[in-house]
This record gives C-alpha cells, structure tokens and sequence, in this order.
C-alpha cells in the first residue's frame, strides 16, 4: 500500500511539473480534468472566485467570493488598461487577480460572458468558421470544422484560460494550453499563447439569418401540386 501511495504522489507531482511549463502531454490512463491536478499546493492559484455584488461601481468592485466572503477592489487602473474583460454586473460570476495588498484588482475576468460559442472564419475559404465551445460546466467542444483538435475542457487559473485538448489520432494524448486574455468584448475574444507566439481573434458565433426567396403558396395552390401514384 506504501508503494502506490508513493507511486500516486510521483505521478502527481510529475504532472504539475509539466503544468508549470504551460502544457503538458496526459497518456489516456489518466484522467484530463484539471480538478486531478489544482488541489496540488505545488501550484497556487491565485484568481480570487465570486459574484460580482450589488454595491459595485464603476470604479469600485464589490465581490461576494465562493466562501461567502464580502471583498471590495479598486478596479480604476484595470479599466485604464482594458483588464475589466470585458464588463461586469450584478450577479454574474467573476474571476479577479489582485495586487498584493488585495484591495486592487489586475484583472477582472468575466465567467458568464466568457460562455458560448467562439469562433474564427476558415483559413481555407473564409466562409466556414470554427471554433470552441464554451460551456458554463468546465467542458469544452470543437465548433464547426477544427482539423483533428478536439476540445474537451477549460478553466480560469492564475488569471489565464487554460484549455485541454487532444486529437482525432488515436494517440490517447491530452495537452493543455495556457493562453493570456488580452481583450474580450461581448462579441470579441482575443487569447495569446503563452508558451507560443501565436496570438487568435475569435468572434462570437451568429448564425447567418435564412434567406427569403419571396416565394409563399397559398393553400390552394398547393393542391396544384399533388401527385397521385
């Protein structure tokens, strides 16, 4: 039993080893949810979770953290530099780095409208988009044509969007990404790669609106149309 025990703390240890770096490669015997690994007091998220509360001002942010916890934060030079990503309002939940002193927020991330269906147009023709998928349980889902990347989930951690995606191939290999979020709008969302120079431009998907023919038929004229076999 002592030697599992030890052989669990290795291989834990030896994944938050890899996390540090900004992605890691999981073999498909271990599980690819981040909850497996941020328990681990080797790596130390600071992000401070919460409801965004109703005595909050523009310059002024009122939290009501996880551990139901009050918190006020100075958000007026997180505005300046566009780090209130991309608004914040009562009741949505909100994802806030602080300075050292917490009482000034660097970042203000918020969760609910991170939600949903972000997407960039196809590198091919422009005109088929795909993207990821958002969901407000953690999981994450290709949208639309990705090659063979597959998303499967996300989280905020340290203030950055982590993604863990694998690929149609067989392989069992799971990689998280760790992207910095450099500007988010309602329907805008920028991520540079951490650990890459590669930055992306996604936008929120609308579906494209059906196009009227002009045509209608009254009932009518529909029986001009019946075909007797």
């Amino acid at each position: 039993m002592q030697d599992k025990r030890h052989h669990s703390s290795t291989l834990s240890l030896a994944i938050v080893f890899i996390l540090t770096l900004g992605s890691c490669n999981i073999s498909k015997q271990q599980h690819y949810e981040f909850e497996e690994v941020s328990p681990i007091k080797q790596i130390s998220d600071t992000t401070i979770y919460g409801i965004c509360g109703a005595q909050s001002t523009a310059n002024r942010l009122q939290l009501i953290t996880d551990s139901e916890d009050t918190l006020y934060f100075d958000v007026t030079e997180a505005r300046k530099k566009g780090m209130i990503l991309p608004s914040y309002r009562r009741g949505e939940n909100l994802c806030i780095v602080a300075d050292t002193t917490g009482t000034r927020a660097l970042t203000v991330i918020n969760k609910d409208q991170l939600l949903g269906e972000w997407v960039i147009p196809s590198p091919y023709d422009g005109s088929s988009p795909s993207g990821i998928i958002i969901k407000d349980n953690g999981d994450a889902e290709s949208f639309g044509q990705q090659g063979d990347i597959i998303y499967k989930a996300w989280r905020i951690f340290n203030g950055q969007l982590q993604i863990v995606e694998t690929r149609d191939d067989d392989t069992g290999l799971y990689t998280v990404h760790t992207y910095d979020i450099t500007r988010m709008t309602a329907d805008s969302l920028y991520l540079s790669n951490v650990n890459e120079d590669e930055t992306f431009e996604f936008g929120r998907y609308v579906p494209e609106p059906e196009t009227d023919l002009g045509i209608s038929f009254e009932d009518d004229d529909m029986d001009n149309y019946d075909i007797n076999w």
